[in-house]
């Protein structure tokens, strides 16, 4: 039984799976109050699938790349959790995340595409290989111009291209791949799936590759621009003393 959580775009998502697959997934747009809505909602998500945080066996989170904000709040929940807990934890890459979207469907290479700063997108592509999608390149900060020219390289005549990232980058996406003689497919310009982290977390679960939870960090692949004492003061909020690991959910912020 797993809990995961993606919250590293704008439409966040959290989702309980077993061993028959998924139980249940909610997704919503966090409008910036992620802080104040994710503990009431993951509450509300193990009630609908019958579950407490004491019966899980495991927890997943997207650790990135994407908004730093929301990704170091989902890593800080899974990681406090673990902690009061003893549950094992699983971090998942978000262009990985993505990439698995495509298994079984897409027979070639895709390349996940998600949105960074202005002019710059998080990308990096995959090859489907069994039950694992293997990169062919690290998850890295480009330019379009630059992911135009690793799409040229991978030699590949058609590759899938999806993500959040091409929603805004669409037209100079396509322009630069046609430059380049790459004719691209898109797929779906959305964030990840929390489904899809469950899912990848329980296949590692089953392998035995977990993560250790003091040392799972956020995927910062450019400085992050906050105040390091957030991440204190968020580990703070979601660590009442009363909380114990076989009781209910500690409460928003503050309460």
């Amino acid at each position: 039984m797993i809990l995961a959580l993606e919250t590293s775009g704008d439409l966040c998502s959290i989702a309980v799976s077993n061993s028959q697959g998924l139980l249940v997934e909610r997704a919503f747009r966090h409008r910036m109050h992620l802080s104040e809505r994710l503990i009431g909602d993951v509450d509300a998500l193990l009630k609908d699938a019958g579950v407490t945080l004491a019966e899980l066996d495991c927890l997943a989170v997207d650790i990135g790349p994407g908004s730093f904000t929301g990704v170091r709040l989902g890593v800080m929940t899974v990681k406090t959790w673990a902690d009061v807990t003893g549950k094992p934890v699983i971090g998942v890459n978000a262009l990985e995340a993505l990439a698995e979207e495509t298994a079984g469907i897409w027979p070639g290479i895709t390349v996940s595409v998600v949105r960074a700063r202005p002019g710059a997108v998080y990308a990096c592509a995959f090859r489907p290989e069994r039950e694992d999608m293997i990169p062919l390149n690290p998850p890295e900060m480009m330019t379009v111009v630059k992911l135009a020219s690793l799409s040229a390289s991978l030699l590949e005549p058609n590759l899938l291209f999806l993500g959040d990232g091409i929603a805004r980058n669409r037209e100079e996406i396509e322009s630069a791949l046609l430059d380049a003689r790459i004719t691209p497919v898109f797929g779906g310009a959305e964030s990840p799936r929390a489904g899809i982290v469950a899912a990848i977390g329980a296949r590692r679960f089953a392998a035995g590759l977990l993560d250790d939870p003091l040392s799972l960090a956020p995927l910062y692949i450019s400085p992050p621009p906050i105040d390091p004492g957030v991440e204190a003061r968020t580990a703070a909020n979601l660590r009442p003393e009363s909380y114990p690991p076989s009781g209910p959910l500690p409460n928003r912020e503050g309460e």
